[in-house]
């Protein structure tokens, strides 16, 4: 497929004036130092700052400068973004070029100039550029003179303007009829290929295998950043933000470029073939075939106007947080596109629900069988169908107008209309999910609050959960709903509901919310009581990935007896994890109030489930955990361990057949063989002598 002809210079139409930091990455001539930034104005960052971000984009090493004619020869042309300073959210946008300068190092081999520019986003929000437009900037005479300036040696001098303060260059502005000729390149074909990249780029890392045909008229790296400027620009331009794009990536490096050509993908990639593309796409993900769809609708829609696309996307030039989800900051582009059409959202996201919540559209390849595949891929669905109410009524959205109460009445008859009534349940998840991260960030700092009024207590418990009392409320204005909310009301209230496990059908994923929302609250004792028949006897038979969830989940109770930390410590062995303490840990501050429970438990689990399964998983992890944390150093405490050790082992040896040793009982016996034989004085302790019915060679 041949690229467009090349337009004309300059482009146009002219933009503005910007305030441009600049660096350039290279090595002294006839040196012996690595590549480093040369010369720099700092004007945004500190030169080692600039190396870092360079470092940090780099697209790999490029083949030798004698080899002009692969595909991956320089000139390279790389688009990256950084912080803007600490914690303000801000971003630069930097274009990057590297090519062969005419200089050589102390051992003749040919020096890579890289020439970088950057811009804050914010100036191009406001004046918004193309890659191309922004590519200008690094031939402005205004660039040009300190960047390349050498003195007679090759070090550098001091260049009057450069050290501190930014540049003024003017560069063309971002023109939608000219990036749609781009697109309308062989009879649209440009436009398919360039639709499926910016749907991919959604969902993922996208590797571009293959490229535009060579052109006399116009430069290969040319070409390529006029595709990505094409591919950006069906994008809402606030994408751009935090998109990096490569007009070539080599695929061996560690690079952390999100849209690049090259010769082949990385693990994880998603892969686009530079071919004669088919108006629909085999493989594109859920969401990114939502988008490439609507795409598709809105060209035929405007009657093949391109230009009027692309203008409608400039005009969204607020940047996504970076905090934000993937699922919920595509569909916010979803959104955004689809608003060209005059459409409702709401409409749109019943519509996209019916779509994403489809059985065939759940699992298209695979008959649900597998029950626990099939309730991943349901409950990946449904979370990605939450992101998208999310993203459709997120939380800056002002909400004190007729208008905006209407529509969050509209949105929330979609919500409520869904056929089951897991979506307002995950809502909630991911409200308390949102909390979980306000309330590691509230608890960052050294202050306490033991003299705390009670008023002040209520209200860090409010902030600890704003996320969720937010959510629920809205939730809760609708009547259909009462049942999925009612549970964490009563959570919220401080009166968690006797029934939980029953109202929410024994459903772990919002059961473990329901948890994780009762510790923020500060009722998390009292959920434990409720809960505690329930973990034992279902979270033991949970998938890994619930397993693990829990798990964590149960390390965070607080015990506060020994006989309460002895049971969740067993429930976590039994999940093939650590004990909540190290066991050593426990008996140095529990002692035998720990030890006799434990082993009270213990006996209870033998009796029920016997001596394989459950409670030989239980023995290997408490080997693991020896084995990675040790022993007391106190004598008494070292025989209080192997005391409770060896009632362990002679119960499970007391329900098995002689003859097969369970490998749980097998590791645990070998781990304390392995310490005793390294400690003679231990096999002295009453309960060291005790262990020489288990191991004759002691």
């Amino acid at each position: 497929m041949s690229p467009p002809a090349a337009p004309p210079e300059p482009p146009t139409p002219a933009g503005p004036t910007l305030r441009v930091g600049w660096a350039l990455m290279g090595k002294e001539r006839g040196g012996f130092t690595d590549y480093v930034v040369l010369r720099s104005n700092e004007a945004y960052f500190s030169r080692s700052a600039y190396q870092t971000i360079l470092h940090r984009y780099s697209p790999g090493t490029p083949p030798h400068a004698q080899r002009t004619s692969l595909p991956g020869s320089l000139p390279w042309v790389t688009v990256s973004y950084a912080p803007l300073g600490r914690n303000t959210g801000q971003t630069v946008l930097g274009i990057a070029e590297r090519t062969w300068s005419d200089e050589a190092d102390a051992s003749g081999r040919p020096i890579a100039h890289t020439r970088y520019v950057c811009v804050p986003f914010s100036a191009l929000a406001a004046a918004p550029v193309s890659y191309a437009g922004l590519h200008t900037a690094l031939a402005s005479p205004t660039i040009q003179r300190p960047m390349l300036q050498h003195s007679a040696t090759g070090t550098q001098p001091a260049v009057t303007g450069t050290a501190v303060g930014s540049l003024p260059v003017t560069v063309p502005r971002l023109d939608p009829m000219r990036i749609a000729d781009s697109l309308a390149t062989d009879d649209g074909q440009w436009f398919l290929l360039a639709a499926e990249a910016a749907a991919l780029v959604l969902a993922g890392r996208v590797a571009i295998l293959g490229f535009p045909a060579p052109s006399r008229d116009e430069p290969t790296a040319r070409t390529r950043l006029r595709f990505l400027d094409a591919v950006a620009a069906l994008l809402p331009y606030g994408q751009r933000a935090r998109l990096t794009a490569s007009t070539w990536a080599v695929s061996g490096a560690a690079h952390r470029i999100r849209l690049a050509f090259t010769d082949q993908p990385r693990q994880g990639d998603l892969v686009l073939r530079w071919r004669d593309p088919r108006p629909r796409p085999d493989q594109l993900p859920g969401p990114a075939a939502d988008y490439f769809d609507l795409l598709l609708r809105l060209r035929d829609q405007a009657g093949g106007s391109l230009a009027a696309l692309v203008a409608h996307l400039t005009g969204y030039p607020t940047a996504y947080p970076a905090a934000w989800h993937r699922l919920r900051a595509t569909a916010r582009a979803y959104f955004h596109l689809h608003e060209m059409g005059g459409g409702d959202t709401a409409d749109a996201l019943a519509a996209l629900v019916a779509r994403r919540l489809a059985p065939g559209r759940l699992l298209p390849y695979t008959a649900p069988t597998d029950a626990e595949q099939w309730q991943a891929v349901q409950e990946k669905a449904v979370e990605e169908v939450a992101e998208l109410v999310r993203a459709a009524w997120d939380d800056e959205r002002p909400r004190d107008d007729d208008a905006t109460r209407t529509f969050s009445r509209r949105l929330l008859a979609v919500v409520a209309q869904v056929p089951r009534d897991d979506l307002a349940l995950e809502l909630i998840r991911l409200a308390v999910l949102d909390d979980l991260g306000l309330d590691s960030a509230l608890n960052t700092g050294t202050a306490t609050a033991t003299d705390a009024g009670t008023a002040v207590e209520r209200q860090a418990t409010a902030t600890a959960t704003a996320s969720t009392r937010r959510w629920l409320r809205w939730l809760e204005s609708a009547p259909e709903l009462a049942d999925q909310t009612r549970p964490f009301r009563a959570v919220l209230d401080g009166s968690p509901s006797p029934d939980v496990v029953e109202t929410l059908h024994g459903r772990a994923r919002y059961l473990l919310s329901l948890s994780q929302l009762a510790r923020l609250r500060g009722t998390g004792a009292a959920m434990m009581v409720l809960l505690d028949p329930w973990l034992w006897q279902t979270v033991p038979a949970l998938s890994p990935r619930h397993r693990q969830d829990w798990a964590a989940e149960i390390r965070g109770f607080r015990f506060g007896t020994p006989r309460r930390a002895a049971r969740y410590d067993l429930l976590l062995l039994i999940l093939g994890e650590a004990p909540a303490r190290p066991l050593g840990r426990r008996i140095n501050t529990m002692a035998k109030d720990y030890t006799e429970a434990f082993q009270e438990h213990f006996t209870t689990l033998l009796r029920e489930q016997g001596a394989d399964g459950r409670v030989d998983q239980a023995l290997t992890a408490l080997a693991r955990s020896i084995l990675d944390t040790g022993w007391p150093q106190d004598e008494v405490q070292v025989d209080l361990m192997l005391r409770v050790l060896e009632q362990l082992v002679r119960q499970v040896h007391a329900n098995i057949d002689q003859r097969d040793r369970p490998p749980g009982l097998a590791a645990l016996i070998k781990v304390v063989g392995s310490f005793l034989i390294r400690n003679s004085w231990a096999r002295n302790l009453p309960a060291g002598r005790q262990w020489r019915i288990w191991l004759p060679k002691l």
